[in-house]
């Protein structure tokens, strides 16, 4: 636990420039939040709340990349595997909550905003924002990622490995945030759409964590040299680790929408009733 307080470490020059974006993303949205908010002929300011969520967000991320949990996770699949969760399930969701999209077409003068809108509805960015296309890509990032041989290249190569980084954080913003509803996205997914993005999404975490966990041996040899015999204790407890993180994290909403929708049910029949 000292070391993952106390161990910081940029981890070379990508590791000094994944820091640098990620400090420019900040100052980029408070520009745009200030300038929004003085352009705005009906003088709103741009809801607080969204910049505290992005921001707390991307100091999320630097905790997670560049503390002890970064630093231990080179030698240990479990602090690996806490390093990732925290960009899935807590890192995504914030900078959703964010809505970068929406603060953009607030700050950006009446040309670009026009522009940005017809961007948002060409055939693309629907698809990769739609449930069917942020789903299977973000699958698809998590399945290829966790394959030994693309696992191994990413400790080896911190450009692999910061890109990875880049990959998680994409695909995850993609899904939570059709999932969260703030940015005006093409596609806005229902109470029960929402409810099978988050089961698609639990589903390869828990694959990956049942591999890992029922695996006889080390998947990773990495590991195996940092850790010895400890290897494949290490590997069930990132297993737990990832099925502990998924479980709440995309159940916890999927429960809260059927209480919703359950909640909206009755009102919707009364209104029926009222209106024959």
């Amino acid at each position: 636990m000292r070391a993952l307080a106390l161990d910081w470490s940029l981890d070379g020059p990508v590791g000094e420039a994944f820091l640098v974006l990620t400090v420019a993303a900040g100052l980029l949205y408070l520009l745009a939040a200030r300038v929004g908010s003085h352009r705005d002929r009906r003088r709103r300011t741009w809801p607080h709340r969204r910049t505290a969520c992005f921001l707390a967000g991307l100091i999320v991320l630097l905790v997670d990349l560049y503390s002890g949990i970064g630093t231990e996770a080179d030698a240990r699949l479990s602090i690996h595997m806490v390093e990732h969760m925290v960009m899935w399930v807590v890192v995504a969701p914030l900078l959703a909550a964010g809505a970068p999209v929406r603060l953009a077409l607030f700050a950006l003068p009446r040309p670009n905003r026009r522009a940005l809108g017809r961007c948002l509805h060409t055939r693309a960015v629907s698809a990769v924002t739609g449930p069917v296309g942020s789903v299977s890509l973000f699958t698809a990032v998590l399945l290829i990622s966790h394959l030994p041989i693309v696992y191994g290249l990413a400790l080896r190569n911190d450009y692999v490995h910061e890109a990875e980084h880049g990959l998680y954080l994409l695909t995850a913003l993609l899904v939570w945030a059709p999932l969260l509803g703030v940015d005006p996205l093409p596609h806005r997914p229902g109470p029960r759409g929402r409810l099978v993005c988050m089961a698609a999404c639990m589903l390869p975490m828990a694959l990956i964590a049942l591999w890992l966990g029922t695996a006889p041996d080390p998947v990773y040899s990495h590991y195996l040299h940092t850790l010895g015999p400890a290897a494949l204790r290490d590997q069930r407890a990132a297993a737990t680790i990832m099925l502990a993180g998924c479980l709440p994290a995309f159940a916890v909403p999927a429960l809260y929408r059927v209480r919703t929708l359950r909640g909206h049910r009755p009102m919707r029949m009364r209104s029926q009733r009222a209106a024959a």
